[in-house]
């Protein structure tokens, strides 16, 4: 008996460019609306196109605060627990084939939304 598969189908990819997309616009809203010498200081860019990075968000758009890269690295492991559990979810064979992609649907959106979520906190906390 088989206990893991592959179960990633497009649909897995196209979640994830979805939330890559959706964070990337919301990190570069956020970063646009800062004061002209912050938007000087801050790698404002560089973090927009790096929003998957996750929980690294704030400290790549504040690479001069060291603060923003020990919270970055703090969070990391979180954010990292929830991706990695939501792909192992992925691989388990459930016994149920009727309900299996709905919940490994929702298990794979609950580990993007942890690690694109730890990005939204490392940029809140690299702008406060």
């Amino acid at each position: 008996m088989k206990i893991f598969t592959s179960q990633f189908r497009k649909v897995h990819l196209y979640i994830f460019f979805a939330f890559a997309a959706v964070f990337s616009a919301l990190t570069f809203w956020t970063l646009i609306h800062q004061s002209p010498s912050d938007w000087r200081e801050n790698h404002n860019f560089t973090a927009t196109l790096l929003t998957v990075s996750g929980p690294l968000t704030g400290a790549i758009a504040c690479p001069s605060q060291t603060d923003c890269w020990r919270f970055g690295w703090r969070i990391f492991p979180y954010c990292a627990a929830i991706l990695l559990f939501a792909l192992f979810c992925q691989l388990v064979r459930l016994p149920s084939q009727r309900v299996a992609m709905a919940v490994r649907i929702a298990f794979w959106v609950l580990g993007l939304l942890g690690w694109f979520g730890g990005g939204v906190l490392s940029l809140l906390f690299a702008l406060s």
